[in-house]
């Protein structure tokens, strides 16, 4: 909850009180706690950074939409597209 009250400090935001209350205090865990055998196969380390740069409070430090199209977790997405552009582009020269 630290940095979600760091973020209403620094926009001078308040929540009212018997939201600051339900919240109580909690330290940050790290993604990797959440992740067991069950969804291992889920969790790379591509898809836990581009879920931690889009959980972020702070609106101006959050990643944006057009940024998190570009991050690594989706370069396979990309490539794929990529390839089938390059394959429609060859096989319309052939005709």
């Amino acid at each position: 909850t630290d940095s979600l009250f760091d973020y209403l400090e620094k926009y001078n935001l308040e929540l009212e009180s018997h939201f600051t209350s339900l919240l109580g205090k909690h330290t940050r865990k790290p993604w990797s706690r959440f992740v067991n055998s069950e969804n291992q196969h889920l969790a790379c380390a591509d898809a836990i950074d581009l879920i931690d740069k889009m959980l972020i409070y702070d609106h101006c430090q959050r990643i944006l939409p057009k940024e998190a199209m570009n991050h690594p977790y989706f370069r396979p997405v990309l490539e794929e597209e990529q390839q089938k552009a390059g394959n429609l582009s060859a096989s319309s020269v052939k005709a």
